[in-house]
């Protein structure tokens, strides 16, 4: 269930989503990630939040939050009430971007993901991290180019855990620059 509102004449909006997630035939890795193990069935309850607006003199926000509350409903008596594996309680991201006339424009954002568990009895926590990007471009007619820079003080922090071995962490990106150069026919 969810709703939108624009306000201030179209300049800005707001949207809100209630839900409620509900999957069968779960499974995960093993304590030693050999074998994939059924665990039943989850629940995630959730409600997501986004806006934008235009604030005027060419300056942009864009900014949303997830809260998400996954719970293993249908399993061993071990893991039942447990939190789902690797889905952090709450994230979210914000931007603002600048036209700075003539084409080009600038842009920054952080991006936040929580602490959440990387196995299922919930006894390994990932820790919550924050990263910052920046972007610029330059449009010109059909042609546009775009540098991204992302994770723009090459943060260290773990994107993803299997298990209770840390050696089964995965590092997130580092720092990395990507360009795009596009014409629209």
């Amino acid at each position: 269930m969810g709703a939108k509102y624009d306000w201030l004449n179209g300049k800005a909006s707001t949207t809100i989503s209630v839900f409620r997630l509900e999957r069968s035939n779960i499974k995960v890795a093993n304590a030693t990630a050999t074998a994939l193990l059924p665990i039943g069935e989850q629940r995630t309850d959730g409600v997501e939040i986004s806006g934008a607006a235009e604030l005027g003199g060419g300056w942009r926000m864009l900014a949303g939050y997830a809260y998400l509350d996954a719970t293993v409903t249908k399993s061993s008596a071990a893991l039942q009430g447990k939190r789902a594996t690797l889905t952090p309680r709450h994230s979210g991201n914000a931007w603002v971007t600048k036209d700075l006339g003539h084409g080009f424009g600038v842009g920054a954002g952080l991006n936040l993901v929580g602490a959440r568990y990387a196995d299922p009895q919930n006894t390994v926590t990932l820790p919550g991290y924050v990263t910052a990007d920046a972007m610029a471009w330059y449009r010109r007619g059909a042609f546009e180019a775009q540098l991204n820079l992302y994770n723009l003080f090459d943060k260290g922090y773990i994107v993803s855990g299997h298990g209770t071995s840390p050696n089964l962490n995965m590092p997130g990106a580092p720092r990395s620059v990507m360009a795009t150069l596009r014409y629209r026919m």
